[in-house]
């Protein structure tokens, strides 16, 4: 069958097993190609079904905006959990138990990220402007193994 002109603009089906997590999809502009259109685009997008814990103490160099909402698709604002969020040197722990999106700029030392708390499923994604997820950890490179695709 002859490759249609937008089919590469179509990604079917892009759950993969995810640690910890019903469903996750990972999308690397970089590694995925998006045909050049989104080559600095990453993407990790997470059903959270029970507690977890998630990430080291690490920075990036790059922003990221992480995402916390009810997993409900017709009511995201039922969020039935807890996360401890830790931020800073200074190691700050921020608690919420409504959806909420957090910014990191770059450089900023975050995690780990502690969901304490689910009583119905909820979303986590995190975007980064970035061809891949590369975590600096005392100053040292990191590619986690539970987000490649």
């Amino acid at each position: 069958m002859a490759t249609r002109k937008y089919e590469k603009h179509f990604f079917p089906n892009p759950l993969i097993k995810g640690t910890g997590v019903k469903h996750r999809i990972v999308m690397q502009g970089s590694k995925t190609g998006f045909d050049g259109l989104m080559k600095n685009y990453w993407l990790r997008w997470n059903c959270i079904t029970k507690p977890v814990s998630m990430g080291d103490p690490h920075t990036h160099d790059f922003d990221e905006i992480f995402h916390f909402f009810g997993a409900d698709a017709s009511d995201i604002s039922d969020f039935q959990a807890v996360v401890e969020f830790h931020m800073g040197e200074e190691d700050e722990i921020y608690r919420f138990d409504k959806p909420t999106i957090v910014y990191i700029p770059k450089g900023l030392k975050h995690a780990p990220i502690d969901i304490k708390v689910v009583k119905k499923p909820i979303i986590f994604m995190n975007v980064a402007n970035a061809p891949g997820f590369v975590m600096l950890v005392d100053g040292k490179p990191v590619v986690p193994d539970d987000i490649k695709p």
